[in-house]
């Protein structure tokens, strides 16, 4: 680790002699908290990150970055990463459970997206964006496409995941600025369900512009529809705990020593959700009920630590190191609603299982895992905004380590080294970036157990170490003729080795597969404050795994080949002072090249998703009450079974979710100020929907119509 560091140290320096310049007293700001009574929320952000590791207006990208703010996490109050991700079009997840195979992943733009990660380079570990409470975030960015050629190939850990895109969180910290306290409590009741959250806040600047420390800390208790009804009735409700301290130090104002850590534990009742069938639940179910039983549970635990340093070497030289340690321990008892593949034929005509027995315990219903996530890297960022000429340069050199671990489950244990490069060039309206990544991965020598289910006889394959290479580039453009108008483009690429799969004959292929998009759009600013985006892409994907059934043992062969295309519009931003929006529409369609249904439903071909908020200012009686709502759709799509089409009796019908929220000062009912007192109905016509599947036999529903009652407080 130390030998890495090293390099990684003396890569920036050297690279930085060319440039350096007289050094500056700057510091990069790491942003801001408000205290606010009911200001109006914010929906579109000043810069985003994710795109290029530097901070640039959304406008400016030559890519997609879909981005969800604190102002918006904190309104639509999610309980966790996959309830906030419903708000953004084209986004699916396998399902809500951690007894799917990638926990907490999600499709994007149709095809896998690569695991969520913190500040776009620590992927949190499998599982934890079930678990994670997004009022810990700062803003969440969505960049659409395949990210290989900035943050690396994640083929290696994840199987074949990262063609459609990553999902970046960015974690609060402890910030110089002020000192500010914040506390809220939330209760939610509907039919046969209940949640108390509670939340804080604290950031205390111990010594003005030196040194600073915070502390987020929230509570969950939850009691689902499901567990009031059928098998399993009287479970135990959801607990969840998690506290995020963080620490900042300014010894000068060129240099800022970090350290975020965050410590998660959850216990809830298990839920794998129902059959389907012509959209309505299969099997003799009812729409809340869950075949887990009673004692049935899904116990998480994670540690994320992450020391770092900016450093602010001259006006235009900006260096970031940073390390991180995330950890998680997690373990599932899970009864499934499972069937014979005796009963498909059946049940694929009439919807019920020729057994009659609606309660069945897979071979697959317990399972407990360690996973351990190490990662360090150095960044390097030289922009130039005057060069002979009229130029402007920003370039962008990282050099990286990430190793995985993992006690069970899918993947091998993988080290990673990897290199990004990166350059932007502007002159006049143009301004182009192209950039290239380079990974080297090393798969651990390892024994992987192999149970057949029909003999249950355990036989094991003994793999040698595998060194993999991966070169994944990346180019993009942005046209700007006036200021409010902005066409754009990219070219993107990302190529990872498939390591840790099986092939029939015990052989390990390690022939990477490779994603490439194409794209193109515009952006408009019909106000000042507001900007319309509309953009065609299409990604080819190819040598995927093909999962095959071989004496009830599972094989993959590379034969995959699938594609992608689609639209998106979005517009975000304030229509007025005191009226902000986000709206955001995709069409997908995605065609398996492979299969002998070529074009299916696999996800809905259409989505959208409209936010907005208004701040009443009118009269005495109304003025600072704000008011706000939201509304999901989603079109027909097809429950699968490994992806893949089963039957056209199996199908998700389209829903239609809408919310509404209220906010208003304490104050009018003569309480303290900087208190505010919030109303809310999620599903507000009780919508009965499946929001996520992992098989046709196993949908997850999405929650009942709830009433919600908040208190927020700033002090």
């Amino acid at each position: 680790m130390k030998t890495i560091s090293l390099v990684c140290a003396v890569i920036c320096v050297a690279f930085a002699s060319v440039y350096a310049e007289e050094a500056t007293n700057q510091v990069a700001s790491l942003g801001t908290i408000t205290v606010e009574a009911t200001a109006l929320s914010r929906y579109r952000p000043q810069t985003v990150n994710g795109g290029t590791f530097t901070d640039l207006p959304p406008e400016k990208l030559p890519t997609v970055v879909d981005t969800l703010t604190e102002d918006f996490i904190r309104e639509h109050n999610p309980t966790d990463l996959h309830d906030l991700m419903r708000y953004v079009p084209g986004i699916e997840t396998g399902g809500k459970s951690l007894l799917i195979r990638q926990p907490g992943t999600f499709t994007i733009r149709g095809m896998g997206g690569s695991e969520p990660a913190f500040d776009g380079v620590v992927p949190i570990g499998s599982g934890a964006g079930l678990f994670m409470d997004p009022f810990l975030m700062e803003r969440v960015e969505v960049v659409k496409g395949p990210i290989g050629s900035l943050t690396g190939g994640a083929g290696a850990q994840q199987n074949n995941s990262g063609a459609g895109g990553s999902v970046n969180l960015y974690l609060k910290g402890a910030q110089l600025r002020e000192t500010a306290r914040q506390f809220q409590a939330n209760t939610s009741l509907g039919k046969r369900t209940w949640r108390q959250r509670g939340m804080i806040d604290a950031n205390e600047v111990v010594a003005e512009d030196v040194f600073a420390m915070r502390v987020i800390s929230t509570v969950d208790f939850f009691s689902p529809a499901y567990c009031n009804q059928g098998s399993q009735q009287g479970a135990e409700p959801r607990q969840s705990y998690a506290i995020a301290p963080s620490f900042v130090w300014s010894p000068s104002e060129s240099v800022t020593f970090g350290l975020k850590t965050m410590f998660q534990k959850t216990d809830q009742p298990s839920y794998i959700g129902i059959p389907v069938w012509r959209g309505k639940p299969a099997a003799g179910y009812s729409w809340y009920e869950s075949s887990c039983r009673k004692d049935d549970r899904s116990k998480y635990d994670s540690i994320y630590v992450n020391p770092y340093v900016d450093w602010q070497v001259t006006d235009d030289w900006l260096l970031k190191f940073g390390g991180a340690f995330v950890f998680s321990d997690w373990e599932q008892t899970t009864r499934e609603p499972y069937m014979a593949n005796a009963e498909a034929a059946e049940f694929y005509k009439t919807g019920e299982w020729p057994s009659g027995s609606k309660y069945m315990t897979s071979n697959f219903s317990r399972s407990n895992r360690i996973n351990r996530n190490y990662n360090l890297y150095a960044r390097s960022i030289y922009t130039k905004d005057e060069l002979p000429g009229g130029f402007s340069n920003s370039f962008v050199l990282q050099p990286d380590f990430y190793y995985r671990e993992s006690t069970s489950g899918f993947g091998a244990p993988v080290s990673r080294y990897g290199v990004t490069l990166q350059d932007s060039i502007g002159w006049g309206w143009v301004t182009l970036l192209g950039g290239v990544r380079c990974d080297y991965f090393r798969e651990n020598q390892q024994t992987a157990a192999s149970v057949n289910p029909a003999t249950r006889v355990t036989t094991y394959t003994h793999y040698r170490h595998c060194d993999e290479t991966a070169f994944s580039p990346r180019g993009g453009i942005t046209i700007q003729p006036f200021d409010w108008l902005v066409f754009f483009g990219n070219l993107s690429e990302t190529v990872t080795p498939t390591l840790g799969y099986r092939d029939a004959d015990g052989s390990r292929p390690t022939d990477p597969w490779r994603a490439t998009q194409y794209e193109g759009g515009v952006r408009v600013r019909p106000a000042e404050q507001l900007w319309f985006s509309a953009s065609y892409y299409y990604i080819g994907q190819e040598n995927t795994p093909v999962a095959e059934t071989i004496d009830n043992d599972i094989f993959y062969r590379f034969e995959g080949k699938n594609k992608s295309q689609g639209v998106e519009l979005s517009l975000a931003g304030d229509l007025t002072e005191n009226w902000t929006v986000m709206a955001m529409y995709a069409y997908n369609r995605y065609r398996d090249c492979a299969a002998a249904s070529e074009v299916f439903r696999r996800n809905p071909n259409h989505t959208l998703s409209l936010s907005t908020s208004y701040r009443i200012d009118c009269c005495d009686l109304l003025r600072d009450i704000v008011v706000g709502g939201s509304y999901r759709f989603r079109s027909k799509s097809f429950a699968t079974f490994r992806g893949a089409f089963v039957d056209e009796n199996l199908y998700f019908d389209q829903s239609h979710v809408f919310d509404v929220n209220l906010s208003m000062p304490l104050t009018k009912f003569g309480g303290p100020e900087d208190w505010i007192l919030s109303f809310g109905i999620r599903n507000l016509f009780g919508e009965k929907y499946f929001e996520s599947a992992r098989h046709y036999y196993e949908c997850l529903v999405g929650e009942p119509r709830t009433f919600e009652i908040g208190l927020r407080a700033s002090f």
